[in-house]
């Protein structure tokens, strides 16, 4: 919510009223809506450093004045901006951006995974955003936007939106309700991204013009549209907090609760989501995918992830089966068999191991194993 824009604002809201439902979730307060409260109790950790690189007030013109409203303490901390009092932001300007870090990392559980939160006063005046996350505070991953709204003309600054026209955008509900991400839309786009530890937040301002040399598109390729132009210091969207569910599990038994595991969906054995992976595999490595190439073998192991032991297994006939390499309780891993493979292994937290079997191995079948450490 632009802060200076009050009375042209709460004239219009109403204008929503009569606007059909798009597809995604509604507004706060409507049946679907999956707006998280500030007051939300999983809410376990929440950004705690904010580095803001302002937007222009106006994107068509670029050599004029920044956003200035706010400072990048009020990224911080616990959700507080509310209706009544939404004054506690930075506001990013068209284009704006700011990186959150998080000192504790958290990580995908079943569900939404962490909120943005913007400091609207209304359920239709709203200020949008991309939202990326990184594992590495170096490499970026933006979750993939839809946006339905019509780009014929633009909204002006008073313009409505609708927020089930909208989806994986920041800013689509007010003050107080944040917008949830789930990090398991990310697995399969993007395998570098560490899922299970995310250690930076980016929120990107959407510029919502139909101009579309000046404007943002979503996923698919639209322009998104919201209240354009906001020539105010504080235009653009304004980030209020980001907040995370669950921290980076380090050890099996905090994994397994994450995940709402207990009694025999909880043992190393289990496979309870059914995905062919079992428990203790997957926590030790975050898939237990293992890319096959020619004479070469590539997984993926979590070296923060203690209380197991990993191994690479080979055999001949399906029989016979042979420890080729193995990491025991997250140490680094290494060939047990020099003469059949080498092995190498790279990455900071998320390590990827290759693996290259020896042309003159009998080797032809191979599997990941694993078990509790005593």
């Amino acid at each position: 919510m632009a802060l200076l824009k009050f009375t042209s604002i709460i004239i219009l809201t109403g204008l929503a009223c009569n606007v059909s439902a798009g597809p995604y979730a509604l507004a706060v307060g409507e049946p679907g809506s999956d707006a998280i409260s500030s007051t939300d109790q999983r809410f376990t950790i929440w950004a705690s450093d904010a580095v803001v690189h302002r937007g222009s007030v106006d994107i068509a013109a670029p050599d004029g004045a920044r956003a200035t409203y706010g400072n990048e303490a009020a990224a911080t901390g616990p959700a507080d901006a509310t209706v009544d009092q939404p004054y506690s932001v930075v506001s990013l300007g068209d284009g704006g951006s700011a990186d959150l870090t998080f000192a504790t990392p958290f990580g995908d559980i079943p569900g939404p995974d962490f909120a943005v939160f913007e400091n609207s006063f209304s359920t239709t005046f709203l200020e949008l955003a991309h939202v990326e996350v990184s594992s590495d505070g170096v490499d970026f991953y933006r979750f993939p936007s839809r946006s339905l709204t019509p780009a014929s003309e633009n909204l002006g600054e008073g313009g409505a939106v609708n927020a089930s026209d909208i989806q994986n955008l920041a800013g689509k509900y007010p003050a107080g309700y944040g917008t949830p991400f789930d990090l398991a839309e990310l697995r399969s786009l993007h395998p570098n991204l560490d899922t299970q530890r995310i250690t930076h937040v980016r929120v990107v301002d959407v510029v919502g013009t139909n101009v579309a040399t000046q404007g943002s598109f979503d996923a698919s390729g639209n322009l998104i549209i919201d209240p354009y132009p906001t020539p105010f210091p504080s235009g653009g969207f304004d980030l209020d907090a980001v907040g995370a569910f669950n921290p980076t599990s380090t050890s099996y038994s905090a994994w397994t609760s994450s995940h709402g595991m207990s009694g025999a969906s909880a043992t190393p054995t289990a496979d309870p989501d059914q995905n062919g992976v079992p428990n203790l595999i997957e926590y030790l490595t975050g898939d237990g995918i293992v890319t096959v190439g020619d004479h070469t073998l590539q997984f993926s192991r979590l070296a923060y992830r203690s209380g197991g032991n990993l191994k690479l297994l080979a055999s001949a006939d399906l029989q016979h089966w042979t420890t080729l390499a193995e990491s025991n309780n997250a140490a680094p891993m290494s060939v047990t068999k020099p003469s059949d493979a080498t092995l190498t292994e790279s990455g900071d937290f998320r390590k990827v191991v290759h693996v290259q079997i020896r042309a003159t191995s009998a080797y032809r079948y191979f599997r990941l194993a694993a078990d509790l450490t005593p």
